[in-house]
């Protein structure tokens, strides 16, 4: 990551001129000592603020993506999730440089299910350098989330269109084998499993969604839908 990641502008202006301030006041030290350990003072603020924001910036994102890790292997960790949701504000708020670093983010506003926020730091990540490996498999998994949905509801709305349901039942394979925190994602494939018929699969998947956020629309939805209905 580099050094000026994360920083505003005035913060980047503020390192170039304490480092200019810098050596002009090793020049003033040997003519006027007072002088030059005044600039010296002032120099160390101007420096030292944009350090202190940098390290911030870069212990937040390595929070965030260590998080984002654990949510990813048990989407019903709270702590993790929350340790996500406290930091993210920290990142979203600051110019991300690093194609690497927007796509981490992305990764994580994904996992907490802000996906507006995600499909806009990816967009990022890729208009920096469209070949990124982790942004492409990022935009990938979406889009077969998104496919998945459309699947889904093209069964639910004609449940004896087996060319359908066979479609969806290979798109689901291929969904599951990345993991999921998103709980809207999460959702989308109980729906599906639902919809295929493999009812333990989605009760599963549907519990996590309840667990994570219990009041939320959809999981009242897939409680109404899956958990309560009869088997």
């Amino acid at each position: 990551m580099s050094l000026l990641d994360g920083l505003l502008l005035y913060e980047i202006v503020m390192m170039v001129l304490g480092v200019i301030l810098f050596f002009y006041a090793l020049v003033l030290l040997k003519s006027t000592p007072k002088t030059g350990m005044g600039c010296l003072f002032v120099c160390a603020i101007f420096i030292g603020w944009p350090s202190i924001q940098s390290l911030e910036f870069k212990d937040g994102e390595f929070k965030v993506e260590k998080a984002t890790d654990k949510l990813e292997k048990d989407p019903t960790d709270a702590q993790a999730r929350q340790i996500v949701k406290d930091n993210l504000p920290k990142l979203e708020g600051r110019p991300v440089r690093n194609p690497q670093v927007a796509t981490a983010i992305a990764r994580a506003q994904f996992a907490i299910g802000n996906e507006d926020a995600a499909e806009a730091s990816l967009s990022q990540a890729l208009k920096a350098n469209s070949q990124l490996p982790e942004a492409l498999a990022l935009r990938e998994k979406t889009a077969s989330i998104q496919k998945l949905d459309l699947l889904t509801k093209q069964v639910e709305s004609n449940p004896q269109n087996e060319t359908a349901k066979q479609e969806l039942t290979q798109q689901l394979t291929q969904v599951v084998k990345e993991p999921i925190a998103n709980p809207n994602a999460l959702a989308k494939v109980a729906q599906a499993q639902a919809a295929i018929g493999n009812r333990s699969a989605a009760v599963s998947a549907a519990e996590k969604v309840s667990k994570i956020s219990p009041n939320s629309a959809v999981a009242m939805e897939l409680n109404r839908t899956i958990l309560l209905a009869p088997h």
